[in-house]
């Protein structure tokens, strides 16, 4: 089996004004240039810099405006055969869509996130808009990925937040997949969960969970990018999504007004935990400490809709075990929602 990591990645404050140098360095001197909404006003005199002080040719530039499929088939084909690389400056969806861009394309991407919501932007998944609904594609892993740290403290503190919450999903992910095994048989791929776990644990060990301080951000962003490397090893996003992620996804399609995806994941995880019994409260501390807890208790999630979508979440990935599977498990976890002090607070 053949596995793909990234061979460039510079995690460190100030990353972006080392684009130019850094493309150079891996042999990418034309480019296309993709840029998420809003985001060229933001950084382009510092990318402009960065790129010509390198000599880095930009062949092709857009902006991400919309996610669907057919776009992304547009753009494809509107890039240059001298591109030599696809680079994303922006959020999940324009990472997200050059992926799926690199893979029809068969060009290496690069990912520059400009914040760290989820493990999207290492992952070798896209989620992308296919007849009007979301679906997670099969997708390349980024050959790089360049997070500026300085940037990311700057970004709004839920975007980050988010990420934690999805990071710790690790943990009751890779319970599900043992489930899995247990009830069916599935294989699972102990180096993968080995990257995972360790994935978590280094954010949950961490000595300091505060947001704004850029060593633990570049930790947070490091293992979110191990999260991506475990799901290309596996062939699978198992490491890294568990039922907790079927909750989310059933609640993006029931609920009123969905939360930002690790918000929900988060919230979901704790929950998981509760039913796996598996290091619960070690997760609850740093969703504590981090300031997720917070966040979540002053914008909590629909209690309602959260009941619906964990009876809705076994349906959302065929043969996908999870422990919300087990039917008793989903009227404990409503029991839960009713009785649980601190999950009573993160869903109303």
């Amino acid at each position: 089996m053949e596995i793909t990591v990234p061979s460039l990645l510079r995690i460190k404050p100030d990353a972006l004004f080392k684009i130019g140098k850094y493309l150079r360095t891996e042999g990418l001197s034309s480019i296309a240039l993709f840029f998420g909404e809003g985001i060229r006003d933001l950084f382009e005199r510092t990318i402009r810099i960065s790129l010509e002080s390198s000599e880095i040719n930009v062949v092709h530039e857009e902006i991400v405006t919309d996610n669907a499929i057919e776009k992304v088939f547009e753009s494809t084909f509107a890039i240059p055969g001298k591109a030599r690389a696809i680079v994303a400056i922006g959020g999940g969806k324009a990472v997200d869509y050059c992926k799926y861009i690199a893979f029809l394309s068969h060009l290496p991407v690069i990912s520059i996130p400009t914040s760290i919501s989820n493990d999207g932007f290492a992952s070798p998944v896209s989620s992308l808009l296919v007849q009007g609904r979301r679906k997670s594609l099969k997708t390349v892993i980024p050959t790089g990925v360049i997070v500026d740290t300085a940037i990311i403290k700057n970004a709004p503190s839920h975007y980050v937040l988010s990420g934690i919450g999805d990071l710790v999903s690790n943990i009751t992910a890779v319970r599900d997949w043992k489930l899995a095994f247990k009830n069916s048989g599935e294989y699972v791929n102990d180096f993968s969960v080995l990257v995972s776990l360790n994935a978590a644990d280094n954010v949950i060990n961490h000595p300091t969970h505060d947001i704004t301080d850029t060593g633990f951000l570049g930790v947070l962003s490091g293992a979110l990018v191990m999260s991506g490397v475990a799901m290309e090893i596996a062939g699978t996003s198992r490491p890294a999504s568990g039922g907790e992620h079927l909750v989310s996804h059933a609640y993006d399609k029931l609920a009123k007004t969905p939360s930002l995806h690790g918000i929900q994941v988060g919230v979901a995880t704790i929950l998981a935990a509760r039913l796996q019994g598996e290091r619960v409260e070690q997760i609850i501390r740093v969703l504590e400490r981090c300031g997720f807890i917070d966040l979540v208790r002053s914008r909590p999630l629909d209690r309602a809709d959260l009941v619906r979508a964990i009876e809705e979440a076994p349906y959302i990935k065929e043969n996908y075990y999870t422990i919300f599977s087990e039917k008793e498990k989903r009227e404990e976890a409503r029991d839960l929602l009713e009785n649980d002090p601190l999950l009573k607070e993160l869903a109303v």
